[in-house]
């Protein structure tokens, strides 16, 4: 189906529209004051918007699309045993079924673009080049850096009967979740770097 010039501005009115409540959104979570899982919008948006492009392609389409590991897990995002997101890839998996391929990327060392509450940042937060720890016990970096294998790739479709990693790096931080629930294989890279802005 092709794409009208309307259909078009009408799509980057809802994604401006969307951006704004998100960076709204990350602002009330950052202040304490979010309410639940109210980071959602921006992922139903994308969500939206990778579904609006395969209405359009022929059949045969297939979309890569590189978006952070928390907005491609399949599974709800959450920190400190608190709902704080149901990610784009959790709502294209239940669109798409095992069409939707979610590959995570991870690093047991290196620095990372974290992001911390700044009040008086024009969003609410600011972004730090911030060394990474080292694995915490449990997490698919430690299983990584446990089995010394560098540069590679983990197909977690594969794994049956197995409890696996409860937690994969978020930035600096970790988000519990059952990681081979939520991602259908990890790409490891042994350093992570932080790009100059």
């Amino acid at each position: 189906m092709p794409t009208g010039r309307y259909d078009l501005a009408l799509r980057r009115l809802e994604a401006a529209c969307s951006a704004d409540y998100g960076f709204r959104a990350m602002a009330g979570l950052y202040a304490g004051t979010g309410l639940t899982a109210d980071t959602s919008a921006r992922d139903v948006y994308m969500a939206g918007s990778v579904q609006w492009h395969l209405e359009r392609s022929g059949p045969e389409a297939r979309i890569v699309l590189a978006a952070h590991n928390a907005h491609i897990q399949k599974t709800p995002v959450s920190f400190n045993g608190r709902l704080t997101g149901l990610p784009m890839g959790q709502h294209l998996h239940n669109r798409l079924g095992d069409d939707y391929v979610a590959l995570a990327l991870t690093s047991p060392a290196g620095h990372t673009a974290d992001m911390r509450p700044d009040e008086n940042a024009r969003f609410g937060f600011a972004i730090d080049d911030t060394a990474l720890q080292p694995p915490e016990p449990g997490s698919v970096e430690a299983a990584f850096a446990e089995a010394g294998l560098g540069l590679s790739i983990a197909d977690l479709r594969q794994a049956h009967g197995i409890a696996g990693p409860d937690r994969i790096r978020i930035q600096g931080a970790y988000v519990h979740t059952p990681v081979l629930e939520a991602f259908d294989g990890v790409l490891n890279t042994p350093t992570s770097t932080v790009a100059d802005l």
